[in-house]
């Protein structure tokens, strides 16, 4: 009876560990497949980024806030007709 536990523990344990296995093996293929479309869409978000920044700090230097402004107003309003 322990020995057909002890059987059956290996076998789970086997088999858990060939699905282990096989879910890295898919991981490291999804990667390699989808690299170069990773590497586009950093590129494009790290230049979406520095554009973003280069907007923001230009309507920092011009005293632009009027969307600030409104954004707290508005919060500022709801609050007290909460």
């Amino acid at each position: 009876m322990i020995g057909n536990a002890i059987m059956l523990m290996f076998v789970g344990m086997g088999i858990v560990f060939i699905f282990l296995v096989l879910l890295n093996v898919a991981m490291s293929l999804l990667e390699r497949f989808t690299r170069e479309h990773t590497r586009k869409e950093e590129s494009d978000l790290s230049k979406t980024e520095l554009a973003r920044k280069k907007k923001k700090k230009r309507s920092i230097e011009t005293g632009d806030n009027r969307v600030e402004t409104a954004i707290i107003s508005a919060a500022i309003h709801a609050y007290r007709n909460a």
